[in-house]
């Protein structure tokens, strides 16, 4: 069996990828937007247990390594990234990441899916031209508080100081629309420093590009209320409310098989756990940088203080 699930199951879920045709009556198309590490696994994989729904998991992750967290405004000519993401809403990436949420049911949905949904976390800062490109699609933004993302990118090794790079190596977002933060980012020096500057960046980045008719919360202000929350997203999003969904989003799931990385947690544990894991000292400096962005959400680093959009 072991064997089965190492070698067998995985080549013969590609051959069906590959088999299948596109999704062909597509009449909605999702994106879940965020940070790595900012709750869009599970926000996209509570969704993609409605019915007719197809879902591609971080189609990004095979694009180009230029397009990580590149930001690019609107009017811009990129063809290769427009081209990938029809190709993605069409159900056309079949590498084994992406399709890592599709078991042999999930695959032969794609016959009859009416959603596509799609989550990516390598392409937050592009936005405004995803808007402009794609204008009947609806992206659904997260937003973590940077002290557990922080965490989870230590306890992984990732270093916010490249992802800081990034961002200063892009000249029409330093002096563009981050121009007023540049030094910011630009003085960053500790760990802290530069999770805050980048994650503050970023956050600010997703104010700034949301538009009427797309939603954006805080992780934790879904995991408040999990089961009513998500559920108020399914409607909105006009999917259908499932048993499953319901057993997934309150934590009730207790089968750990089966694809994927959406994985099942108790949702209103994951609001303060972090506390804890960081000195006084280390908040005050992440503080003290996440406060220049004057962000609508976690006022004074509080994982309640979430943003009331108008």
């Amino acid at each position: 069996m072991s064997f089965y699930f190492k070698n067998l199951r995985p080549a013969l879920r590609q051959i069906l990828a590959t088999t299948l045709p596109g999704l062909r009556f597509v009449k909605k198309r999702i994106v879940v937007s965020g940070l790595p590490r900012s709750g869009t696994s599970w926000i996209a994989k509570s969704l993609s247990l409605a019915p007719r729904v197809s879902y591609y998991f971080e189609p990004d992750s095979v694009l180009s390594k230029k397009y990580s967290n590149r930001y690019i405004a609107s009017g811009a000519a990129e063809p290769d990234l427009e081209n990938h993401l029809k190709k993605a809403f069409s159900g056309r990436i079949h590498t084994g990441y992406v399709i890592a949420e599709q078991g042999f049911r999930e695959m032969l949905g794609v016959l009859r899916s009416e959603t596509v949904l799609i989550k990516w976390v390598k392409l937050v800062l592009c936005l405004d031209w995803f808007a402009e490109t794609f204008p009947d699609a609806i992206v659904v933004q997260t937003i973590r508080h940077p002290v557990p993302l922080a965490l989870s990118w230590k306890a992984r090794e990732w270093d916010p100081g490249h992802a800081l790079k990034l961002l200063l190596s892009q000249t029409s977002l330093i002096e563009g629309p981050l121009r007023p933060y540049s030094d910011i980012l630009r003085l960053a020096e500790t760990f802290w420093q530069k999770t805050g500057a980048f994650w503050g960046a970023v956050s600010l980045m997703q104010v700034r590009q949301h538009r009427p008719g797309w939603i954006m919360h805080e992780h934790e202000w879904y995991c408040m209320d999990p089961v009513g929350r998500i559920r108020s997203l399914v409607d909105f999003l006009g999917l259908q409310w499932t048993e499953e969904m319901e057993r997934f989003v309150s934590g009730r799931n207790l089968d750990a098989s089966g694809p994927g990385y959406g994985q099942n947690r108790n949702p209103r544990t994951e609001i303060h756990k972090w506390e804890k894991n960081i000195s006084p000292r280390e908040l005050d400096e992440l503080d003290k940088v996440v406060s220049q962005f004057h962000l609508p959400f976690y006022s004074g680093l509080d994982p309640e203080a979430f943003w009331k959009p108008e």
